[in-house]
């Protein structure tokens, strides 16, 4: 499988992704895209628990494969490249993890599983904050990157406030007893780390 060919997941994850959470959110009245977490549409016991699980799944699957081949159209003889392994991680982790291991009811972590949701969470954001800054390390002298490394210096640039913003909803949220815009939060940075993926997929399709 060439480069387009692992490009077309990239692209197609994120919009796959945003298109079926609203969709998801839709059939829930009570759902706020403010104060709720993504993770609360797969909650354990929603009425739509395993649509939501197949949504995460798919969507770290095909980030995973995209990562895949960003490795392999990274891979030089004289240097180890990590930006697509990031992406791999960031899919398994922050994706698929959330699909297997659904959170409790009102994004509580009260149970084993939930508490592995959480972990895989963190684990895959924190890969996820890793993409860009790895891109940049990995295409350091290649002027045919020169595009991609100023998006890559921007978005890092700006996950720095959004983690800021994302750490703050987290340790203010209680679920049921006090709730902080960690909807929102989530989705800010969520966004622009998915919108880093599918835009160094498309470059990816467009010039290979």
């Amino acid at each position: 499988m060439g480069s387009r060919r692992y490009a077309v997941f990239g692209m197609a994850a994120p919009t796959f992704f945003a298109v079926s959470v609203i969709a998801l959110s839709l059939m829930r009245s009570d759902y706020s895209h403010v104060y709720n977490t993504i993770s609360e549409l797969g909650e354990a016991g929603a009425a739509n628990a395993q649509v939501a699980s197949a949504v995460f799944v798919i969507t770290g699957l095909m980030l995973a494969v995209y990562g895949y081949g960003l490795h392999i159209k990274l891979q030089r003889d004289a240097k180890r490249v990590w930006s697509g392994i990031c992406v791999i991680l960031y899919g398994l982790l922050d994706f698929v993890g959330s699909g297997l291991f659904p959170v409790d009811q009102g994004g509580a972590a009260a149970t084993v599983t939930a508490g592995i949701h959480v972990t895989a969470t963190v684990l895959g954001e924190l890969a996820a904050l890793a993409m860009p800054i790895a891109f940049l390390m990995d295409t350091e002298g290649l002027d045919n990157w020169a595009h991609l490394r100023r998006l890559s210096k921007t978005v890092t640039m700006l996950s720095i406030p959004l983690t800021i913003f994302l750490v703050y909803a987290i340790t203010e949220n209680t679920p049921g007893v006090l709730d902080s815009p960690i909807g929102i939060a989530q989705r800010m940075f969520v966004g622009l780390l998915l919108t880093w993926t599918g835009y160094t997929a498309h470059i990816i399709h467009k010039t290979s």
